[in-house]
């Protein structure tokens, strides 16, 4: 492709009534223009400098929680938690690591609720989960340990039934009708990279999630939703009653491993986020509202991106990546003061350890530590995550926190306390949004010098490059890529 013609498609690209098929029969109508000073490359870049600086200059990446590992199993073997100090009896934890997949993989989930449940525990076979430490009380006796897990992925739900009215609902409906499976949708959470500034925003979270339900209580309550808090019962983005805590916004690190030379890699620290959990139980206390349960947690974790000139990710065994944070129970909020979502109870919350015979705090509680491949969170990934991982996805999520929750629906077992934990794990089809052709997060004008530049002499850019410069994804790298750039930035 010469420069004249790659003047012409951005012509194109600038007026729709022409096409580059049109573009290469006025070849010579082209070069006059260049000639007389016209729409060159030179001159298109400054033209649209003040759109670009205006347009928004990232794009979410939607990473679909992964699933089809252990499919209805519990993701770790019983182990007895005795209630301390006590008195008390012990309960029957399985959530072991707290990872799916591993050599530590737990018996069968078993419905213990009343009724059918729309979908039986953990049937996609979950790699996220939500754990949470509850205690049951016993008069008399004294408190029995719960721990409740939630596994999370597959299709998203609309509550009222019908998916021909244009509206979604997150809360049950009048009459009670049975909620559906939206075609095309599956659990996700979406992230923001911001590769330059060192950044990452996590601006997305609906899943939909399964769990054993509890004895004497209705199936509804073994479906939830899992939404960022502030969301509206019809799914629209709202503002979370906890803004100082739940800013969304982390750091992003590139690591280069224990030799210095791995690519590909990003640490994510310090991310801390409030997240909404709801049944689907029509005749729960809070059914009409969102924020049950409101679950708070400041995220850590990995994203691991593939190689384009590869097509494979990264090796991580032995490079340094550590464990997970398991066994901790974070403490750090116990005694604070939070705004609750729904104030059936009271506008706000404290946080305490547990209850007083029960103390969530103490050894034990927290989960496992990862055993497999000598606690090598690295070799997880290898062994465990990457396989998972469709061909077509550019890049896998890793991410974990312990946290704390709030019981907005009067439930004695699940309260205000510490030991409200998570794991996410989801792929991507790429970070990069169309039309951010150098990789740095952001869609500018070094975007687009570099695209005019790989239309002009692709040799001269790597594959990588030239990948990224097919804005359109349909394989070709010309005039209609750079309509696609100015339809990803205006």
């Amino acid at each position: 492709m010469n420069r004249v013609s790659t003047e012409a498609m951005i012509q194109c690209a600038v007026h729709p009534g022409f096409s580059p098929t049109e573009s290469d029969r006025r070849e010579q109508s082209a070069r006059r223009m260049a000639a007389r000073g016209g729409m060159t490359l030179k001159r298109f870049l400054p033209a649209m400098a003040g759109v670009l600086i205006a347009a928004i200059s990232a794009r979410a990446a939607e990473f679909r929680l992964l699933v089809g590992v252990d499919v209805g199993r519990y993701p770790g073997t019983a182990r007895n938690v005795a209630p301390s100090p006590g008195p008390g009896f012990p309960g029957s934890f399985a959530d072991g690591d707290r990872l799916a997949g591993t050599s530590d993989t737990g018996a069968i989930v078993a419905y213990q609720g009343i009724g059918t449940p729309l979908y039986p525990p953990n049937h996609v076979g979950a790699m996220s989960m939500l754990f949470r430490r509850g205690s049951v009380p016993i008069p008399g006796f004294g408190p029995l340990p719960l721990m409740g897990i939630d596994f999370l992925g597959g299709p998203l739900l609309d509550l009222d039934g019908d998916l021909n009215n244009g509206v979604r609902s997150l809360v049950p409906v009048g009459g009670n009708p049975t909620p559906v499976e939206i075609p095309g949708t599956t659990s996700h959470v979406d992230l923001v990279f911001d590769f330059a500034g060192g950044l990452v925003t996590l601006v997305g979270l609906d899943a939909t999630g399964t769990n054993e339900g509890g004895p004497s209580i209705g199936p509804g309550i073994a479906t939830v939703l899992v939404t960022l808090a502030g969301t509206t019962p019809t799914g629209g983005a709202g503002a979370g009653p906890n803004p100082v805590y739940d800013t969304r916004v982390g750091a992003l690190t590139p690591y280069t491993g224990t030799g210095g030379t791995l690519t590909g890699v990003y640490r994510i620290d310090a991310l801390p986020l409030e997240y909404w959990y709801d049944s689907i139980e029509p005749n729960s206390a809070t059914a009409a509202d969102l924020g049950s349960l409101q679950q708070f947690g400041v995220f850590r974790g990995w994203l691991v991106v593939r190689d384009c000139a590869t097509g494979q990710f990264p090796v991580l065994t032995g490079e340094g990546l550590g464990s997970t944070l398991w066994p901790l129970v974070d403490a750090g909020d116990v005694g604070n003061i939070y705004n609750t979502a729904v104030d059936a109870f009271g506008d706000t919350a404290e946080i305490f350890e547990g209850v007083p015979a029960d103390l969530f705090t103490a050894a034990g509680n927290g989960g496992l530590p990862l055993t497999d491949g000598g606690g090598d969170l690295g070799a997880y990934f290898d062994h465990v995550v990457k396989p998972r991982v469709a061909i077509g996805s550019g890049a896998f999520v890793y991410l974990e926190a312990a946290g704390f929750g709030i019981n907005n629906s009067g439930d004695p077992v699940f309260t205000d306390t510490v030991g409200y934990d998570a794991v996410l794990i989801g792929e991507a089809a790429s970070v990069f949004a169309a039309g951010d052709v150098n990789a740095d997060g952001a869609i500018d004008l070094l975007d687009a010098s570099l695209l005019a530049s790989v239309l002009v002499n692709p040799a001269a850019h790597s594959s990588c490059e030239q990948a990224r410069a097919d804005v359109n994804g349909d394989g070709q790298r010309d005039g209609r890529d750079v309509r696609a750039f100015l339809d990803a930035v205006l």
